[in-house]
């Protein structure tokens, strides 16, 4: 991770960016608990008065590790999966994750953090998406961002094969309107 900044040049980063009136700082990636100085990060940019968010896969989150990041200030953790199915989720994510994710679900919620989860949407994964926000339902979930896919980077490389047609989009979006009628005051649905 040579070209990595370190911990003091994030910080020196956070600083001006505040100075510039940032007020929310989001930990993304990849995968922001590959860094061992994340606690460190969190902690600094609280103290400059961030807001702070941490959007991960689960991968590498142990109970010690979310109390430590909870000490640090974190305000909360947007859990990631990539369907509603382990073999889905496994599949379109090359891992063997779901069933951590769900274990770093129920992490987050003891924690008390709200339980907030994001599912990138595509042409993989778009027929699914009423068992998407059922199983978001089952595991808890206060919020659920169905985040459709920017074809930007590996996208756009892949559009061919992640873009969904028109009449997948209404009907995804269709589905959704049903769940948040259902699910009114449960769980707030986000179709981005």
């Amino acid at each position: 991770q040579g070209s990595e900044l370190s911990t003091a040049e994030w910080i020196e980063v956070f600083r001006q960016a505040r100075e510039l009136g940032a007020a929310q700082l989001g930990f993304s990636g990849g995968e922001p608990l590959v860094r061992q100085d994340l606690a460190e990060l969190i902690k600094a940019a609280r103290d400059l008065g961030y807001y702070t968010n941490l959007l991960t896969s689960g991968v590498g989150l142990t109970e010690t590790r979310a109390q430590a990041l909870k000490a640090a200030g974190l305000d909360h953790i947007q859990l990631s999966f990539q369907d509603s199915t382990r073999e889905m989720n496994d599949f379109l994510s090359h891992t063997k994750t779901f069933a951590l994710k769900q274990r770093v679900g129920e992490m987050l919620k003891a924690q008390g953090w709200p339980m907030v989860m994001n599912v990138v949407i595509h042409r993989m994964n778009i027929e699914h998406i009423g068992r998407i926000i059922e199983m978001a339902h089952e595991l808890g979930a206060e919020y659920l961002e169905l985040a459709n896919t920017q074809y930007y980077s590996w996208a756009e490389v892949n559009r061919a094969h992640l873009l969904p047609t028109t009449e997948q989009l209404k009907r995804a979006e269709a589905i959704t309107d049903e769940w948040r009628v259902k699910l009114a005051g449960q769980m707030k649905l986000f179709f981005v």
